[in-house]
């Protein structure tokens, strides 16, 4: 969606997937998903003009940012012009992080709040939401966690599954945008409490409780539909 150029600034291009537009990550940089410290190094290389540093960023990065960013705006246009604008700030304001949190968290942090901010003047623009709850994306929620193989082999399953995932994307849109916020984090993101905190800014009690009356209301939601597939 946006690539190096010259080392020294990104260029619009053709959105296409994140890993088409930077090389594949080495073991070395999967392994910064499990904090080991790489992403703050190829951090560090980026800010010192490394623009394949950035670039592996980006790939590291962009299916997490995008999966927040719609599952928040409900819209896939906006979401990757959303996240498209989340590694724009991000490259130009590397050089600001001090290493206080993770980098994911960091950036986590950069998506969440651009995100509410989005919702807000979309809200003033009285702009609809258009999901498709076939977008690998959103299906990942109550998706087969490896293969999906399953739900090929089995229509009956297949079906259900669509159905639930729509379901529970309703539910979740229905949710105040703090805390589905919360629980795309914390749920879908797989965030742990501590790190939500340092993302929304909230005591860490605050994260807890609050995540706790979200769930509360998608079950209550979700009950009735998971009856019926018993």
């Amino acid at each position: 969606m946006w690539v190096m150029a010259n080392g020294a600034s990104l260029l619009p291009v053709t959105p296409r997937p994140f890993s088409a537009a930077a090389p594949s990550p080495t073991a070395a940089d999967r392994g910064a998903a499990n904090g080991d410290g790489v992403e703050e190094a190829l951090a560090a290389r980026a800010v010192a003009g490394d623009a394949g540093a950035f670039d592996a960023l980006v790939t590291l990065f962009g299916s997490r940012v995008m999966s927040v960013a719609l599952r928040m705006l409900n819209d896939r246009g906006e979401a990757e012009d959303l996240t498209q604008e989340v590694f724009v700030a991000m490259y130009h304001h590397l050089p600001d992080f001090r290493g206080e949190s993770r980098l994911s968290t960091w950036v986590y942090r950069i998506t969440k709040n651009r995100a509410l901010n989005r919702l807000k003047f979309l809200k003033r623009r009285h702009h609809g939401h258009h999901v498709d709850v076939d977008d690998p994306v959103m299906g990942r929620s109550v998706g087969d966690p490896d293969t999906g193989e399953g739900s090929r082999t089995d229509p009956v399953r297949s079906l259900s599954t669509r159905e639930l995932s729509t379901v529970l994307e309703e539910h979740l849109r229905a949710l105040p945008e703090e805390q589905r916020a919360l629980v795309i984090l914390r749920d879908l993101e797989d965030l742990s409490y501590e790190e939500i905190a340092d993302v929304t800014g909230l005591p860490l009690g605050t994260v807890k409780s609050r995540l706790h009356r979200a769930r509360a209301e998608l079950a209550k939601g979700l009950r009735p539909h998971l009856d019926d597939l018993v």
